[in-house]
């Protein structure tokens, strides 16, 4: 049977942009997924933040969005996310994991909605990315936990 090594840590997830990052973290339970906040990347004190953030939240492992087209290519911003997620294990001793985040800025949008979030605050785009690295968590959360269940 496989060990979940997650339990009773807390994971956050990454949308990452070349303007902003997106980040949302889950409890230790993995039941709720929380968008956190976004930072802003090309500024100074990123890196610093980012790395406080984890620290404070006491994060095991970082989820970082990758975009696949339906087909399975992947789509141009891959290089920058992989020097992102490379820079991040660089800083940090965290499990770094790529995860497929097709469509989570629609799905996003969607839930913001359904939320009753106002038209205003769907249309700020450091809301968007926020809840899109809360639809990465919640997907990568939901399939970890149905492949545990596969092999029980």
């Amino acid at each position: 049977m496989q060990e979940n090594k997650y339990k009773g840590k807390r994971i956050a997830a990454i949308d990452f942009g070349n303007k902003r990052v997106g980040i949302a973290i889950c409890d230790e339970l993995h039941i709720t997924v929380t968008p956190s906040m976004t930072l802003l990347y090309d500024k100074p004190d990123f890196w610093d933040k980012l790395v406080n953030f984890i620290q404070i939240n006491k994060i095991a492992a970082l989820i970082v969005g990758m975009p696949y087209y339906s087909e399975g290519n992947i789509i141009n911003i891959t290089n920058e996310i992989r020097h992102f997620i490379s820079e991040l294990k660089s800083r940090t001793t965290l499990d770094v994991i790529e995860f497929d985040e097709s469509f989570s800025t629609k799905k996003a949008i969607e839930t913001m909605i359904i939320n009753g979030k106002r038209k205003k605050f769907r249309s700020k785009k450091e809301n968007k990315d926020m809840f899109a690295a809360a639809i990465i968590l919640k997907d990568f959360i939901n399939e970890f936990y149905n492949n545990i269940r596969s092999l029980i």
